[in-house]
């Protein structure tokens, strides 16, 4: 799933990540995950991600569940653009963190001979827990391809003529009502 070459927009990245959209939309605004797709253009205008922008986006969720603040995670990524060869650091490197600072190698994580930097501050630490990329990568494409599942599915039911009711939708998905109560409004004239 690597050479995934599609588009995703704001609502499909956050049911990919976990992040909400305004988050989604925060970490645009101060410059720590874009859209590198389609950028904002202005209030509702549609931003596309991909593939490498939803690993990033799922990676902060990831240091923010395990405690670490939006401050911490870009002050950590601004220094390792500045001062290292990565332009994409939240999906390029092995990060470690204890739940206060964040941590980088270059290396091999399991090697004592790794050097690990402290990205977010200087000085001497204690890290209880790695950074699961792999898992990070592997849950993203589990969920596409469960996606792709569905709207195989959906095509073939559509194609014989079989339809999926909204509530069924609304089950299975977690849906709310309210969407498709206003999108079934009309304005007078």
């Amino acid at each position: 799933m690597n050479n995934c070459k599609i588009a995703f927009n704001t609502s499909f990245v956050s049911s990919l990540t976990g992040a909400s959209i305004s988050q989604l939309n925060h970490w645009d605004k101060i410059g720590l995950i874009s859209p590198s797709i389609l950028q904002s253009e202005g209030r509702g205008s549609i931003r596309l991600y991909s593939y490498e922008d939803i690993i990033e986006a799922k990676t902060v969720v990831y240091l923010k569940n395990s405690k670490i603040s939006i401050k911490i995670i870009k002050k950590a990524v601004d220094f390792i653009k500045q001062n290292f060869p990565y332009n994409r650091p939240l999906k390029e490197l092995k990060l470690l963190s204890n739940g206060i600072v964040i941590l980088f190698t270059e290396g091999d994580v399991n090697s004592i001979f790794s050097t690990w930097i402290a990205a977010s501050r200087n000085g001497q630490l204690v890290m209880p827990f790695i950074v699961p990329f792999g898992s990070i990568v592997a849950d993203i494409d589990k969920t596409i391809e469960h996606y792709n599942k569905r709207i195989e599915e959906a095509e073939t039911e559509y194609d014989k003529g079989e339809t999926i009711s909204w509530d069924s939708l609304r089950e299975e998905y977690g849906l709310s009502n309210r969407n498709t109560k206003r999108s079934t409004r009309r304005r007078s004239a």
